[in-house]
């Protein structure tokens, strides 16, 4: 199920809220345009400097070639060709106007002005426009011209201040000139638009480039995303397979946000679900240590009910026939014995002793079994070639034998049959019924408890645990009519038989 799918909260359209495909892009324009404009206001800030020092250079040139002509005119008293001078300085011919123009005398009169209109010839200073009497009042320098900008009204402008000197060095007047920044302003808009073009068209080129490096960028974080909520899911929803859930975890669906959010979300509710995970996982494992005690305590009952009703069998004979009691008594000694040393086996402190498996211990099982299979009229074939003792422990063999026989008495429908063998320094111990065949389920796991049916095959599991602890091993073959349980158990000395015979009950940390 896709988390995208699920339900969610209404959307919040704060910016950290945002999914990364639009905020990487908007990312990279708002970078690229605040790089843009960095690098385009540094660029206009140096072109109105750069358009300044052109203008006022440009002032100064002019200013000086035009003083020039203009102490000879005010030398001769030349009115009308002073007016050319200025006129042709002030304005191009034809087109719009460029500056005002006015030489003044010594005794600060307009002597000529480039709009005889505005400012009369013979007029005083005072008479003159805001920018030009700024101009009169600077103090020119020691060589030459001076320059400064100023404003009127809202307007700006650039002013400029040259003495007027005759040959001889005697001052004869000056010049003043009004450069209006109206000009130096037109060319500065055409300049900053340039820049904000560049930047528009940088920002639209970058646009595209950007949604795909977004969309680039988001994709694996909102697949990863996706992943770790359907993983909390999935251990969620396998949590109910735990001890002491009864229904699976409500998972609270992703909250909307950034794909960075939504995925800090989906590790926090993975975390939450692995947590109660190895919660559970806790409890099954004290469960599971409680069943294995269980069932250690059941096969050790089963180990101790065998031999106590093969002697309740045995009183019973001997109750019918009172000649029986010297047999019966061995009997009972040898099923006491037994039972004390699968008691002992439960004390890990305690050091147990065994004795070698004799022909009498043989004996005994078909006397335990005999009364069984007269029960049930079973014919019981019986064979055991040997009549020394053999090297290997006498109690744990006996309780495998008699869980072995048991089961083939309830088994068995008209035979059954014991058979030892000794070859290659082995012992070979097989018991065969003609019962139902073995079945199917259990066949690949014979020796492993069961649950329902006839019987929980505590008996199998606790023999192959004892066979497997005196180094041996246990096998079944089942067909229809004949099913046969095989013990092979090494002859060798009886201590290393005893330590893992004590071990097998050890009850488990």
């Amino acid at each position: 199920m896709s988390t995208w799918l699920l339900p969610r909260k209404p959307r919040d359209w704060r910016y950290r809220s945002w999914s990364y495909r639009a905020k990487v892009p908007l990312l990279i324009i708002a970078i690229s345009l605040t790089t843009a404009l960095a690098i385009s206001g540094t660029i206009a800030v140096s072109a109105r400097h750069w358009l300044k020092e052109d203008l006022h250079d440009h002032a100064t040139t002019v200013a000086q070639s035009l003083a020039r002509g203009l102490v000879v005119h005010i030398a001769r008293d030349d009115v009308w060709e002073a007016f050319e001078a200025v006129r042709a300085v002030g304005s191009v011919e034809g087109g719009a106007q460029r500056c005002d123009v006015v030489a003044v005398d010594r005794n600060r009169r307009v002597f000529v002005s480039s709009e005889p209109s505005r400012f009369a010839v013979g007029g005083d200073v005072s008479s003159l426009s805001e920018p030009l009497q700024h101009a009169a009042a600077l103090v020119p320098s020691a060589s030459g011209a001076a320059i400064a900008d100023t404003r009127s009204g809202r307007e700006s402008f650039s002013v400029v201040n040259m003495p007027l000197v005759s040959a001889d060095g005697e001052m004869i007047g000056t010049l003043l000139m009004s450069y209006s920044h109206a000009l130096f302003a037109a060319r500065y808009a055409d300049t900053v638009s340039t820049l904000a073009l560049i930047s528009l068209g940088f920002a639209a080129l970058l646009l595209p480039v950007g949604w795909w490096f977004g969309h680039r960028l988001a994709s694996p974080v909102a697949r990863a995303t996706e992943t770790l909520y359907l993983l909390a899911e999935d251990a969620a929803a396998k949590s109910t397979a735990y001890v002491g859930t009864t229904s699976p975890p409500t998972l609270a669906p992703p909250q909307p946000g950034s794909e960075l959010e939504r995925l800090e979300h989906s590790v926090d509710l993975l975390q939450k679900q692995l947590r109660e995970k190895e919660q559970l996982q806790q409890q099954f494992v004290a469960a599971d240590r409680l069943a294995a005690i269980g069932r250690m305590t059941s096969g050790v009952a089963h180990d101790i009910n065998n031999p106590l009703a093969g002697m309740l069998n045995a009183l019973s004979n001997l109750r019918k026939d009172p000649t029986l009691l010297q047999k019966t008594i061995a009997l009972l000694e040898r099923g006491l014995d037994q039972i004390r040393q699968t008691l002992s086996a439960l004390l890990i402190e305690t050091k147990t002793t065994t004795r070698p498996l004799s022909a009498a211990d043989i004996e005994d099982l078909r006397v335990l079994v005999v009364p069984q299979s007269s029960r049930k009229h079973l014919q019981l074939f019986w064979s055991y070639p040997f009549e020394a003792d053999l090297d290997v422990p006498a109690a744990p063999v006996r309780q495998v034998l008699l869980n072995l026989l048991l089961n083939a008495v309830h088994a068995a429908q008209t035979c059954m049959s014991f058979e030892a063998q000794i070859s290659m320094q082995e012992l070979t111990l097989r018991v065969t019924n003609d019962g139902a065949e073995f079945p199917a389920a259990q066949r690949e796991h014979p020796f492993e408890p069961t649950v329902g049916g006839e019987g929980h095959g505590l008996g199998l599991w606790a023999s192959h645990q004892l066979v497997v602890s005196m180094g041996g091993s246990i096998s079944l073959s089942s067909a229809a009519g004949e099913t046969t349980f095989e013990v092979r158990l090494p002859l060798h000395p009886l201590l290393s038989a005893r330590s893992r015979t004590t071990a097998l009950f050890e009850v488990p940390a």
